[in-house]
């Protein structure tokens, strides 16, 4: 489950064409940005921001043309929260290579051992269905109750995940905050949540279809 969450964060992040870009001309961020910048020059600057948070790029001294003149697109201040922010991105991905490798191992060694026996494999693929039922079952309660109050969510998942206090941005110095609204991340979350319930849908699909008839 967890390399499934994983896997739809990661889809809707960097493998939805065009999604950045939309997000960002559907809020009209442009607008809000304390620089005169166009889209092309903040897209540029975004694009380089996520190669670096995967690990692509080895900085965020990232210029851009604003104002009439080149500088730099992110702050100190937003340069410290981003590395930080990286640091998760990269554990995240450690974590769903070592939780993907355990499944499929586990997996591979279940069927070998129990092809055979198909009343072992009726139960395995039963009990399967049942926890990514329960699990699931679970999570999306904790997405219904995170929904009811996104902002203490978010403030919540924030003081959780960082040990400082750097990704308090304030809007009047920082075009990063203003380039990412809180409703960028309320939709965003929603699409990684929908990713994941269709990753988890056709595993229990093909753990019925594996499931010996009796």
């Amino acid at each position: 489950m967890i390399a499934a969450l994983l896997t739809a964060a990661d889809i809707t992040m960097y493998h939805i064409p065009g999604y950045y870009r939309h997000q960002f001309e559907e809020k009209d961020v442009l607008g809000d940005l304390n620089r005169n910048i166009d889209m092309d020059n903040v897209m540029s600057a975004f694009s380089e921001m996520m190669e670096y948070l995967r690990g692509n790029r080895s900085n965020l001294n990232i210029e851009v043309t604003a104002d009439g003149t080149r500088q730099e697109f992110y702050t100190a201040r937003e340069k410290a929260h981003l590395k930080d922010v990286r640091a998760i991105f990269l554990k995240a991905y450690l974590v769903r290579l070592i939780a993907a490798l355990i499944f499929f191992i586990s997996l591979i060694c279940i069927f070998i051992y129990y092809k055979y026996r198909a009343s072992y494999r009726s139960s395995i693929c039963k009990t399967f269905i049942n926890t990514c039922i329960i699990t699931n079952a679970a999570f999306l309660l904790a997405v219904e109750i995170a929904a009811v109050n996104f902002d203490k969510a978010f403030m919540i998942f924030h003081k959780v995940l960082f040990a400082n206090n750097y990704w308090r941005l304030n809007p009047n110095e920082s075009d990063l905050i203003n380039l990412l609204p809180q409703s960028f991340f309320e939709q965003t979350a929603l699409v990684i949540c929908c990713i994941y319930f269709v990753i988890v849908s056709v595993a229990v699909a093909l753990a019925l279809k594996l499931r010996p008839r009796s």
